[in-house]
């Protein structure tokens, strides 16, 4: 049994059944309990996302009142719901201790059982990083934390979360302090209040199985200390597949080799559906 969580409004309803199409296909999970936490999805919008529930996949939506993040530091690529994870110790059942978050411009392509079992019991977040450790501090730096601070800056798009530790240590106030105080300085508003709030106690696993992105395999492939990896490597090694930043495969003028593998669930997706009737 695994619990996994996404935020979503309701442009995204169709990536995250692309995203969730894969789950099911690739995670390695006999049960999924998905939850979902939204401020706009219509009944239609759930309804199509059920379309996907069978024995294996139960699906919880979970709404939530945007009016608690007034004057937070939002943009067209940076939307209110980047916000709502923060929220998750307190908007899920007591009864989950861990929970996948995810985001839904990812793909799955192998097992998540190695991960989702890591162990997490001294950190708030398990995750990975994009950041060398200079940028790092300079990150630190910008936030308030001082240059010698050890917190890790991670890609918040993949994220195992301790809920049971981090509702221990839950306290609104300092959340909503630090957005009002340092909203200013934010670049990507979501990892920058990660950072700060929990970064000194997240375990790092490995990007590249875990959190692929085109960039991040170009510059793996341009190091000549790295082993080169093939679109077949990946395709065997790699378990997330994170179309992040605005390079995305399903709009115009993407550039990139990993695109191949949303294509190929996509249309997997649309003959699973064509084949439920619709």
């Amino acid at each position: 049994m695994a619990d996994i969580l996404y935020c979503i409004n309701h442009s995204y309803t169709g990536l995250l059944m692309t995203n969730l199409f894969t789950l099911k296909r690739s995670a390695g999970f006999d049960d999924l309990h998905v939850h979902i936490i939204h401020r706009d999805l219509t009944q239609e919008d759930m309804d199509r996302i059920r379309r996907l529930e069978d024995d294996s996949l139960c699906i919880s939506f979970i709404r939530f009142d945007a009016g608690l993040l007034d004057g937070s530091p939002t943009t067209s690529r940076y939307p209110v719901e980047i916000y709502f994870r923060l929220f998750a110790p307190v908007l899920l059942p007591d009864d989950i201790d861990r929970i996948l978050y995810l985001d839904v411009d990812i793909i799955c392509i192998n097992s998540l059982v190695e991960l989702y079992n890591t162990d997490i019991e001294n950190y708030y977040i398990a995750g990975c990083t994009h950041t060398k450790r200079m940028l790092t501090r300079i990150n630190a730096i910008r936030l308030g934390m001082g240059s010698d601070s050890r917190a890790c800056y991670i890609n918040t798009g993949v994220m195992l979360m301790n809920l049971a530790k981090l509702r221990s240590g839950w306290n609104p106030d300092r959340l909503f302090s630090f957005i009002r105080d340092k909203g200013q300085a934010f670049v990507l508003p979501d990892q920058d209040i990660v950072m700060a709030l929990y970064g000194q106690r997240i375990r790092l696993v490995d990007h590249m199985r875990y959190n692929l992105s085109d960039r991040m395999l170009v510059l793996n492939n341009l190091d000549p200390d790295r082993r080169h990896l093939s679109l077949d490597d990946v395709r065997r090694e790699c378990a997330l597949i994170h179309y992040c930043g605005r390079n995305k495969p399903w709009k115009d003028r993407y550039s990139g080799q990993l695109g191949v593998f949303y294509h190929e669930a996509a249309s997997q997706l649309e003959r699973y559906l064509d084949q439920l009737g619709g």
